[in-house]
């Protein structure tokens, strides 16, 4: 049984706007509204009421031929959905959310859209409470995501925003609204958090006048589609839940690494974590090895119990946790022909498989193919660190950006280097890396 979730929610029409504060930063304005833009343009695509017009405009602006529009447009949005949220993420680092005050409406809604479409809600969502909590984001914008949250951890949700549904691989079934927690007042509570409607009105609204709204329970939800004729199992909820766990601890000392954490996020990390100062400067190498090692224990035995845990097991964004921690471990070779086998069935997304096979013949000092592994190398002159960082030599850098377009790349290897490496694109003979590697030593 293969599962699709999808997040519930509305956009309000923004009235004529009223004269902005002179504190609005335009620049940042601007910036979000072309991010906001980027986050929906696939989506529209997806749309069963999008016209042919609109269609081919699109398709002209994104250089799309007719099998991307086809065969490809979950790859091109999930990678856009990749970039938009590093360029929030650097947004947040610098101003903390970007709300009304900052940037007025409609721009104040636009980081929401990008990690509502992330798989970093958890990390996000202290910062989306407190944009909320400040009326920098309207309070429903808060009440989505955190039902967005309980969905994906397998729990019931509060304000009955979120819908699920059920694909067999040939067809979709009926949709429901995901279990909600405390039905009898979850108008009340709709009401309050700012909601115009009824979660009857509401579902009729979205899956027409004709849908009649049951509140599921979640076990109920867990048979869900037992029914059709299919060979695939129901959504083991409970592994999806192990499996949200096992990725947040993949992530939560890495967070930690990176240059544009929010200083909320860090202190929440330290609390959860009891760390010291000690082992936030000098320890986080050590504890993210040992969690490394302990995630890896955990999923080999779900390996050996179920295979791949993919999509149509856990759902997404599970179905990623198990290659992250293969990813991040030395059994990538002993792995990898799972990984190729998930991948072409679709359990998770052949680009996943790509970026792993890139990193083994990395490892092996081998050319890569896909061109998705950086190496970066550290030196000290006159007692300053000094960075080299460069893409891994590529077995075929002509015809690259073709391969990687084919499979399910959204940008090309000069996009990519600027992007997640920050530094221009430039062609590496093996033996050069292999020489920069050597001098290193």
């Amino acid at each position: 049984m293969r599962y699709l979730f999808f997040a519930i929610f509305f956009s309000v029409l923004i009235n004529a706007q009223k004269k902005q504060d002179k504190k609005i930063n335009v620049k940042l304005k601007n910036e979000l509204a072309t991010i906001q833009k980027d986050d929906q343009i696939y989506r529209e695509l997806m749309q069963s009421d999008v016209s042919q017009e609109q269609k081919e405009k699109v398709m002209k602006e994104k250089n799309l031929s007719k099998e991307d529009i086809t065969d490809r447009l979950w790859s091109l949005m999930d990678e856009q959905d990749k970039i938009n949220l590093k360029k929030v993420e650097k947004i947040i680092a610098e101003y903390g959310y970007p709300g009304k005050s900052l940037v007025g409406e409609p721009e104040n809604e636009t980081t929401w859209f990008v990690i509502q479409h992330s798989p970093k809600i958890n990390q996000y969502m202290p910062v989306i409470k407190t944009a909320a909590d400040h009326q920098e984001i309207p309070f429903r914008f808060y009440a989505m995501m955190l039902d967005r949250q309980l969905m994906n951890d397998g729990k019931e949700q509060i304000y009955g925003t979120q819908g699920f549904s059920s694909n067999d691989g040939e067809k979709e079934s009926d949709p429901i609204i995901w279990p909600i927690k405390d039905v009898k007042n979850v108008n009340k509570l709709r009401k309050e958090a700012g909601f115009d409607d009824t979660v009857e009105s509401y579902a009729k609204r979205l899956y027409g006048k004709s849908f009649v709204f049951k509140n599921y329970t979640l076990d109920e939800v867990s048979k869900f589609g037992e029914g059709q004729k299919t060979t695939e199992k129901p959504l083991n909820l409970e592994l999806k839940k192990e499996l949200a766990q096992i990725y947040k601890d993949d992530q939560i000392y890495r967070e930690l690494t990176q240059h544009n954490i929010t200083p909320e996020r860090k202190a929440e990390i330290i609390k959860e974590k009891n760390l010291s100062t000690e082992d936030v400067s000098t320890g986080l190498i050590k504890l993210m090895d040992d969690q490394d090692q302990k995630n890896l224990v955990k999923v080999e035995k779900i390996i050996e119990k179920y295979g791949y845990p993919g999509k149509s097991m856990v759902g997404e964004p599970e179905n990623y946790a198990v290659w992250y921690v293969i990813q991040h471990s030395p059994k990538i070779e002993k792995y990898l022909p799972l990984i190729k086998k998930a991948a072409d069935e679709k359990e998770l997304p052949f680009r996943l498989y790509a970026m792993m096979m890139d990193r083994k013949l990395m490892y092996e000092n081998k050319e890569q193919i896909y061109g998705t592994q950086i190496r970066s190398i550290f030196s000290t002159k006159n007692g300053k660190t000094e960075t080299l960082s460069f893409v891994w030599p590529i077995k075929d850098p002509e015809g690259v950006n073709e391969l990687r377009k084919n499979s399910g790349f959204g940008r090309t290897i000069e996009d990519y280097a600027k992007d997640a490496g920050g530094f221009e694109y430039k062609k590496y003979t093996l033996k050069e890396a292999l020489d920069l590697l050597q001098k290193k030593k």
